[in-house]
């Protein structure tokens, strides 16, 4: 017996899974292969230095319930140098948004704006 919720397993004569209060199915779930799992092809669908625009992209996908996992987020202040006047530490570039191949067409749609937000911005003199 599977919990339908949280796939925990049970012995046959449980009815009722005692963390999520659900009854109990026969099979399990087919567990649906998140970013972090190294055998999930991954797209990166969006890049950016802009602390504003990642924390958006993260609100985004988060909301549209788009699993995503991102490359150089924490690294950007890891470094002594911090992030340099551009917004991008030197050594480690722009926070890239990766998700599931699947995934990458409604990621991207989501987070056009943001693309195109961040092709308008006009350059520090």
């Amino acid at each position: 017996m599977f919990c339908p919720k949280c796939g925990a397993e049970y012995l046959p004569e449980a009815t009722e899974c005692v963390d999520c209060m659900v009854p109990l199915v026969q099979q399990s779930a087919e567990k649906k292969p998140s970013p972090g799992d190294p055998d999930v092809e991954l797209a990166t669908v969006f890049e950016s230095a802009n602390p504003a625009l990642i924390a958006l992209a993260r609100s985004l996908l988060d909301s549209a319930g788009i699993e995503f996992s991102t490359r150089g987020d924490m690294l950007q202040d890891l470094f002594g140098w911090g992030r340099f006047p551009g917004g991008v530490n030197l050594l480690t570039g722009p926070v890239t948004f990766l998700v599931r191949a699947e995934d990458a067409r409604e990621a991207r749609s989501i987070l056009e704006d943001l693309q195109r937000e961040q092709g308008e911005q006009p350059e520090s003199e």
